[in-house]
């Protein structure tokens, strides 16, 4: 690669790396062509993207960013996974990483200036993805009405009830 694509390259996952609200270090090993593609297609799924690089060039991107603390862990066959759904690609990764037979590990992850551990991870995917809060929150806000408006209802109902039975004497 000449010295003017890597610098393209190394532009590219920066500019990843600063769209992101977190960012995965996984293993990956011996993955096949379409497991790799399965795994993008679910990340995509929940606001992700993964992403398969020399380790040099990510080192030199990820200079200037809040995702310096997994620096350390960028050597063998690793991946990044940029998310904007923390908890989604957690989730993801998490679920992919126990059903693929050690082909994917999940390394760490940073998260606003912090690492976080394999565990850590593991915890961020047990927590409900933003969708799922979103519809627990709407849900909640709906309940109140739906009680009101079945209180109001009952008196209309009395009321006809009242008056059929009236209307039959």
């Amino acid at each position: 690669m000449k010295r003017n694509e890597k610098s393209d390259v190394i532009a590219k996952i920066r500019k990843r790396f600063q769209e992101s609200e977190a960012v995965f270090v996984v293993n990956q090993n011996k993955m096949t062509v379409t497991e790799t593609e399965n795994l993008r297609r679910r990340l995509r799924d929940v606001s992700s993207a993964y992403l398969v690089s020399k380790n040099t060039l990510a080192r030199l991107a990820i200079e200037d960013t809040n995702f310096k603390c997994i620096l350390p862990h960028l050597s063998g066959q690793t991946a990044l996974v940029f998310s904007r759904d923390i908890t989604g690609s957690a989730k993801v990764i998490s679920e992919y990483a126990s059903q693929s037979d050690d082909k994917v590990v999940v390394v760490c992850g940073g998260y606003d200036g912090r690492l976080l551990g394999a565990l850590d991870v593991k915890t961020l995917a047990q927590l409900p993805s933003m969708d799922e809060l979103r519809a627990k929150i709407i849900a909640v806000i709906q309940t109140p009405a739906q009680r009101m408006a079945t209180l109001l209802q009952a008196p209309a109902c009395q009321i006809a009830r009242v008056l059929k039975g009236y209307s039959e004497k």
